[in-house]
């Protein structure tokens, strides 16, 4: 039985480890290996921009990183690969704990007034770098900050963190997870290192849900194969309604006469308590169609096509995120996008 060692995040799974404590780390070998032999000839870019779609281990990556760093503080007699860590290993359970003092890790926080997240990164979260950076390194080592994703930051805490990008400390890396880093500042896209991780391979998606008893080889295959190399977004397809939620979608989005009726039976599956991961299955979903229909229209040629449908994927992650900080009614919310995706994609 999986043992949760992590603090909570806004994204987490039942049952599925943190990227903080998964030892793990399936794909992106390329990747990998430059970053262990840039950080042993002394040359690793104090900022990296992993970027990448959503659930293919980036996160994992940049865990791993840091374990490799803080494992090995003199750079010359590091490993010239990641060894993948020991969970029993102090330096591991630390990081996992989130209680490393040389790492330090952003993303959304959560409000014990609200009882929930935070639908951004805020600036004060940002400010917690200044704090960490004026401490001394307990052993001398490296000291990462890993903020996750990036993409989450407002404009102020993107600029308080451009900030800190521009007079890093030395033997400081800044680690930022990026599903889109056009949405980012090109002054924090400039100042760092840009790594672009693909897809997992199907063999590699069907090894690692094994490996976290998510699924057995031939579901894991049927699963591999609907899911884009995310390893995420097999386990919402097989343990939380996925495969039945984004199916519901497209066939209202795509119907030639739209049925309301349907749409409100997808808003009831996707609304009410313990439906969180279910709404976010269906929020994820609804940018995920926007996103490749501006894509297709892009290879088409349709370039204003293409253009309409970015500023619509701006415009439901707007909506989306309104609908998350002000708690507003879910099932009206699916039942509007669906209605608003099946007019703009018809017209």
């Amino acid at each position: 039985m999986y043992e949760r060692v992590a603090p909570e995040r806004f994204d987490s799974l039942p049952e599925i480890p943190e990227p903080s404590e998964n030892p793990l780390l399936i794909g992106h070998d390329e990747a990998a290996s430059l970053l262990a032999s840039a950080y042993r000839a002394g040359k690793l870019h104090h900022g990296l921009l992993l970027a990448g779609p959503p659930g293919i281990g980036k996160a994992t990556l940049a865990f791993h990183l840091a374990n490799h760093l803080l494992s090995n503080p003199d750079p010359s007699s590091a490993p010239e690969r990641f060894v993948a860590p020991d969970p029993a290993s102090q330096t591991f359970r630390l990081i996992a704990q989130d209680a490393h003092p040389s790492l330090l890790h952003l993303t959304r926080p959560f409000v014990e007034r609200d009882k929930k997240f935070k639908t951004v990164i805020t600036v004060d979260e940002i400010r917690r770098i200044q704090r960490f950076l004026s401490l001394t390194p307990h052993d001398g080592g490296y000291r990462v900050v890993i903020v996750d994703p990036a993409d989450d930051m407002n404009i102020s805490a993107a600029n308080a963190l451009l900030k800190s990008l521009e007079e890093p400390p030395p033997r400081t890396v800044f680690v930022l997870i990026t599903h889109s880093p056009g949405r980012l500042l090109p002054t924090i896209r400039s100042r760092c290192q840009v790594l672009r991780l693909q897809p997992l391979q199907d063999r590699q998606l069907t090894q690692l849900l094994s490996e976290l008893g998510a699924a057995d080889e031939s579901t894991g295959a049927e699963l591999a194969s609907r899911s884009q190399g995310s390893v995420r977004n097999a386990i919402l397809l097989s343990q939380f309604g996925g495969a039945e939620i984004t199916d519901i979608l497209h066939k209202l989005v795509n119907a030639r006469d739209f049925d309301p009726a349907e749409a409100l039976r997808l808003g009831d599956a996707v609304s009410g308590r313990e439906r969180d991961v279910q709404f976010a299955i269906f929020n994820r979903a609804v940018l995920d169609m926007i996103a490749e229909r501006a894509s297709s229209l892009a290879i088409s040629g349709d370039g204003i096509g293409a253009s309409r449908a970015a500023e619509l994927w701006e415009e439901v992650n707007t909506t989306i995120r309104e609908a998350e900080t002000f708690n507003l009614d879910r099932k009206q919310h699916a039942a509007g996008l669906a209605a608003r995706l099946n007019t703009a994609f018809r017209g």
